[in-house]
């Protein structure tokens, strides 16, 4: 790291972690900017595309796995 960036890293984590939190969510929207959009239209959003996923499991469309099979691979991937 560069001497400017250990300089700002060290006074960042003298922040108490409230203000640490908040820089942190600032950093993260420098990178990759959150859309504009209202809490109450990404739920629907998601409503939606939850909706249309059970719809398709339903129809038999696509694969499906059990937890303990999701679980198993997660797993092993740590291994």
């Amino acid at each position: 790291m560069l001497p400017a960036t250990e300089l700002i890293e060290s006074e960042a984590l003298s922040l108490p972690v409230s203000e640490r939190a908040e820089l942190i969510v600032h950093l993260l929207d420098s990178l990759e900017p959150r859309p504009k959009v209202a809490p109450a239209q990404i739920e629907k959003a998601w409503l939606n595309e939850a909706n249309r996923r059970y719809q398709s499991y339903l129809q038999g469309e696509g694969e499906s796995y059990s937890a303990d099979e999701v679980f198993a691979d997660l797993r092993a991937d740590d291994d």
